[in-house]
């Protein structure tokens, strides 16, 4: 008995989007220029991150289905308040409905201020295991930062390395 229920939450497991778990991916090579980003906007712009240059960033990868995200957002979005200089931009990572992650993000006491659809594939490009995963990229996109989860070390961190772009 002990072995069929194991083996059926593994199945469970299994059938899940690898994206949903929370992981130890490295994400993008700090040091190195980011991947490119494509996708659009809440408000149906395009983004493009490798045009979007200019002043540093803040991405973060989440799903509506994530907990632990539902939990960071807010705390990203004062820290956008905080660190004007920087742009903050949340990247939904699943092919899901505008209105369904409009709804997500309406829920939270608070959000960046700028939400990027995608019709999935960014977990592939920009190497994470789990979300939410959170990368800091300077002025010219290359990877300052990556931080796979959400724990009060990687805030404590994420705030760090903050700081000190902003004082550039």
């Amino acid at each position: 008995m002990l072995i069929k229920n194991l083996l059926g939450a593994l199945l469970v497991l299994a059938a899940l989007p690898a994206s949903v778990y929370a992981g130890t991916g490295t994400g993008p090579e700090i040091g190195k220029p980011s991947p490119n980003l494509i996708g659009r906007t809440l408000d149906d712009k395009s983004y493009r991150l490798k045009g979007d240059q200019g002043a540093p960033k803040v991405i973060n990868f989440f799903w509506v289905g994530c907990k632990p995200c539902r939990l960071e957002m807010p705390e990203l979005a004062k820290l956008e308040k905080q660190y004007a200089g920087i742009k903050f931009i949340s990247v939904h990572t699943q092919d899901e409905l505008p209105e369904s992650v409009e709804k997500f993000v309406k829920s939270l006491s608070g959000a960046p201020s700028t939400i990027v659809l995608t019709s999935g594939g960014v977990q592939e490009t920009f190497n994470y295991m789990g979300l939410p995963h959170t990368i800091v990229l300077d002025s010219n996109n290359v990877v300052l930062l990556s931080l796979s989860g959400y724990t009060p070390d990687n805030m404590k961190l994420l705030n760090t390395t903050l700081k000190k772009l902003a004082k550039q």
